[in-house]
C-alpha cells in the first residue's frame, strides 16, 4: 500500500462515523477485507437489546471504519466468545461463540468453523487486500472463569494457556497463508489493559499481547499497537473506562464499564490498525 494512500486512510479514519452499515464482499472480483476474531472484532456491545441482536448491523466497530477508510468491501466473520481453539474447530469449549450462533446471526452466515470459512473465502476471492485477526482474549477469560477469579491460579495457569494459544495461532496463520493461498497483508489486533495503573493487569495483558505479536510476526503479519493506543487515549486517568473507551454499565454500581470497547474505543482500535499497515517500501 502506498504511503500516500496510508496517510489519506489515517486522516479519513478520524472523520468516519461508526454507524455505517457493514459491507459484504459478495463479488469475488472486488477489493475486499476479511475480518476474523472474537467479540471485539464482531463489535459486540451489551447495550444492544436481545431483539436488537437479531440484526448484525447493530454492531458496527473498528472493522467497518477500517473498511470505509480503505474503500474495501468488508466480510466480518468474527464471533462473540470465540477462542483460538474454537476458531479452528468450530466447536465448544469456547466462551460463548456457539451459544451466540445458536440464537443470533453473525455479520456473515457460514457453517463450520471460522477458520474453514476464512480459507474458503480466501480461495474464492483473489482481490483480498487485508485480513485482520483478533483472537486470544477469550483464552484468557476461560482461564479466569476456571480459576473463579483467583489471581494466583490465573498466574499459575497463564503459561500453559499462552503456549496452547501460540500453537493455535500458528495453525491459524498457516491455514490462511498456505491453505488459503493468501500472501497479502495480515494485521494482528491485540488487546488493551482495563487499567494502566494496575501493574498486575498490565503484566497479564502485555504477556498475552507479546505472544500474539510474536506469532504474527513469524508469519509476516503486521501488529497493531492497540495497547499503546489505548494507553495514550486513556490519559490522564490511565483507565479506558473513564476516558469513554469502554461500554458504560450504569445499572452495575460495582463495575462502571463492560470489558468491550465503546464507539470511541473502536475508533482508537481502527486508528491502530490503519497505522500498522505497511508502507509501499515494506510490501
Amino acid at each position: 500500500m502506498k504511503r500516500e494512500f496510508r496517510i489519506l486512510a489515517l486522516a479519513a479514519a478520524a472523520a468516519l462515523a461508526l454507524l455505517a452499515v457493514p459491507a459484504s464482499a459478495n463479488d469475488e472480483h472486488e477489493s475486499s477485507y476479511l475480518a476474523l476474531g472474537d467479540s471485539y472484532a464482531f463489535a459486540y456491545s451489551p447495550a444492544v437489546s436481545l431483539a436488537g441482536r437479531m440484526n448484525p448491523g447493530n454492531f458496527p466497530g473498528y472493522t467497518d471504519t477500517v473498511a470505509n477508510a480503505l474503500d474495501l468491501s468488508l466480510t466480518n466473520a468474527a464471533c462473540p466468545g470465540e477462542s483460538s481453539a474454537s476458531l479452528i474447530s468450530g466447536t465448544r469449549p469456547d466462551n460463548g461463540c456457539q451459544d451466540w450462533r445458536d440464537h443470533f446471526p453473525l455479520h456473515v452466515t457460514y457453517t463450520g468453523s471460522q477458520l474453514a470459512f476464512a480459507v474458503k473465502f480466501l480461495r474464492h476471492h483473489h482481490h483480498v487486500d487485508l485480513v485482520t485477526l483478533q483472537i486470544g482474549g477469550n483464552d484468557l477469560l476461560i482461564l479466569v472463569r476456571q480459576c473463579t477469579g483467583n489471581v494466583s491460579c490465573i498466574i499459575k495457569g497463564l503459561p500453559a494457556v499462552e503456549a496452547q494459544m501460540a500453537a493455535n495461532l500458528n495453525t491459524i496463520y498457516l491455514a490462511i497463508r498456505h491453505q488459503g493461498h493468501y500472501h497479502g497483508v495480515i494485521v494482528a489486533v491485540p488487546y488493551f489493559a482495563f487499567n494502566y495503573n494496575d501493574p498486575g493487569g498490565v503484566a497479564v495483558t502485555t504477556s498475552l499481547d507479546d505472544v500474539i505479536g510474536a506469532v504474527a510476526r513469524a508469519h509476516h503479519a503486521q501488529v497493531a499497537d492497540v495497547f499503546g493506543a489505548f494507553r495514550t487515549a486513556s490519559a490522564p486517568s490511565g483507565i479506558p473506562c473513564f476516558a469513554g473507551l469502554q461500554v458504560p454499565t450504569p445499572s452495575n454500581p460495582t463495575s462502571p464499564c463492560d470489558i468491550h470497547p465503546s464507539a470511541a474505543g473502536h475508533a482508537v482500535m481502527a486508528q491502530a490498525v490503519l497505522a500498522a499497515l505497511p508502507d509501499e517500501e515494506d510490501d
